[in-house]
């Protein structure tokens, strides 16, 4: 795993210890918890399913204070084709029965195949940083870790920073999942780990 550059920060990835690993097995309901959609195991991966036009959701049973940082590797269940979502820094909304206040993060989706990161915070407008410029093949696995440091949060794919979010309001701790928008999932490899960074100063020297 590489180090990951963000604005003024750098995570010492290899540093950074692990809290969690995973490989989807019979076990799985003793450290997920379904929490919408359809969830089980099959064939090493974690498979999600909802084919309403909300989101699946599946969650830690273990949530996580502090700084952390998730990753797995992740795809599509073809023919579906978007919306290859997870969630972190994540709360149940026990009067709504959905997602309250979380970080998502997500490939293919917002409906016009945007990637990127939302402050979901359960009410009134959300926050959101994406872009149509990352393009996800759809039925193909990637690699993705995402995070929060204090709010600085990031979505790297196949060790690229694709997103990158500075929320002036942070959500602090809770659990990380995985949302199952209107799609299908595949989910294997999973880890969590506590943030290890140092202050990365940025300043540009004349190049002409």
């Amino acid at each position: 795993m590489k180090d990951i550059k963000l604005l003024g920060k750098k995570i010492l990835a290899e540093q950074s210890p692990v809290l969690f690993s995973y490989q989807p097995g019979e076990d799985w309901r003793h450290y997920w918890e379904p929490k919408s959609g359809t969830w089980s195991c099959e064939n090493g991966y974690l498979i999600g399913e909802e084919k309403g036009n909300f989101g699946g959701i599946l969650f830690s049973k273990e949530a996580y204070e502090g700084d952390v940082m998730f990753s797995f590797t992740i795809g599509t269940v073809l023919p579906a084709t978007r919306d290859v979502n997870a969630v972190f820094c994540a709360k149940w909304d026990e009067t709504t029965d959905y997602l309250g206040d979380s970080y998502v993060c997500g490939l293919n989706g917002w409906y016009e195949h945007k990637s990127g990161i939302e402050r979901n915070i359960g009410y009134g407008s959300n926050l959101y940083s994406t872009t149509s410029l990352y393009q996800y093949k759809p039925g193909t696995e990637v690699r993705m870790t995402a995070g929060s440091i204090g709010g600085h949060t990031f979505m790297v794919v196949d060790d690229v920073l694709v997103s990158e979010l500075l929320d002036p309001m942070p959500i602090t701790g809770g659990h990380v999942g995985f949302s199952a928008y209107c799609t299908k999932l595949k989910i294997k490899d999973i880890e969590v780990r506590r943030i290890t960074w140092e202050e990365f100063p940025q300043e540009y020297d004349p190049e002409f």
